[in-house]
């Protein structure tokens, strides 16, 4: 496998051209939005593991049944679902990851409506280089999280299946033999400080995070489950972090923030670090090379949403030097296209 630059007739090309060709009509114009309202009518776990009509599963689903043979019948020119005679349609595996339950699921993903009516004034970002979340939704991306409720829980739950298809197995990639108790700064409802702890017992955790997240998450089952090993510290990390911590971990976070911003989060992680701490920074790291990365495109998305940015190795040292680290090593996570940057 390379990494080269598409070549012209590479299936991204052709979904390029597809899209460019019928605009309007196309799949993959059609299809983001066929997708959520999939999700949003719970179509794939009313289906489970059995094979059913249109007409009988529109009666759970609450759909015109004529509307949702037709919405079927496109997802199996995708491979969402299969057709089977009598005119069912069973899921694929493919189709299985818009479940709930799913390992990998794209449910709540697919539910992020904040984004998209973002996106519809992605271009005023262009034009400025600033975020267009505020003026699209009514406040600053967290601002928006931290008033409304529902749409934080929502975030939450996204930020969770993020974590867990993309770098689910990231708890095995730092040695931890050394570290007695790790703080995880931004660390949403717990779910990869959970998988941190259970990884290396001899930890003990802190889970660092707003207030309104704080009042969400603080008496969950999971966090209750995890006893005096782990507590929950509320707090603004451009303001203060506590300083009961030898490891500090921040997943998906410094990539939501400017440079300036980004510095002054980092300054405040070493000034709460005990003498000898540790920095582990998990993001996506953007490649100079210019060959197709994910990383380059969630740039973008950080551009138009936060007003953040995804950041090359070389970027993140200059970052951690001017904040008082010095970067250790950087690992890639496996089967993900993040890395661990490690700083002390």
């Amino acid at each position: 496998m390379t990494h080269d630059s598409p070549s012209p007739r590479s299936l991204p090309a052709m979904l390029l051209d597809d899209y460019l060709s019928l605009a309007d009509d196309s799949c993959v114009a059609v299809l983001p939005h066929v997708l959520r309202i999939t999700a949003e009518l719970r179509i794939a776990d009313l289906l489970g593991d059995d094979a059913r009509t249109a007409a009988d599963l529109s009666k759970d689903a609450g759909t015109d049944p004529d509307a949702l043979h037709r919405l079927l019948r496109a997802l199996v020119t995708v491979g969402v679902v299969a057709g089977e005679p009598g005119q069912r349609f069973r899921l694929t595996v493919t189709g299985a990851r818009l479940r709930a339950d799913a390992p990998g699921s794209v449910r709540a993903s697919l539910l992020n409506t904040d984004s998209q009516r973002a996106w519809l004034r992605g271009a005023d970002t262009l034009r400025t280089g600033l975020s267009v979340f505020d003026s699209a939704l009514g406040g600053a991306f967290f601002d928006h999280k931290n008033a409304d409720a529902e749409a934080n829980t929502a975030f939450l739950d996204r930020m969770e299946e993020r974590a867990g298809r993309l770098y689910p197995n990231l708890a095995d990639v730092p040695d931890w033999s050394d570290c007695s108790v790790v703080m995880d700064l931004g660390g949403g409802n717990g779910y990869v400080l959970d998988r941190v702890l259970r990884a290396a017992p001899h930890l003990t955790g802190i889970l660092f995070e707003r207030p309104a997240t704080v009042a969400a998450v603080g008496d969950s089952p999971r966090l209750r489950a995890l006893g005096e090993r782990c507590r929950v510290a509320e707090g603004d990390f451009f303001d203060r972090i506590p300083t009961d911590a030898d490891t500090h971990l921040m997943c998906s976070v410094l990539h939501d923030w400017t440079d300036e911003e980004t510095v002054r989060i980092l300054r405040n992680s070493r000034a709460a670090l005990r003498p000898g701490g540790r920095l582990l920074i998990v993001e996506m790291l953007v490649p100079q090379d210019g060959r197709w990365h994910p990383g380059v495109w969630s740039d973008i998305g950080m551009m138009v949403l936060t007003g953040g940015r995804e950041r090359t190795a070389e970027e993140f040292t200059t970052l951690l030097r001017q904040a008082g680290f010095s970067a250790a090593s950087t690992t890639a996570v496996p089967d993900s296209p993040f890395s661990v940057l490690e700083a002390k």
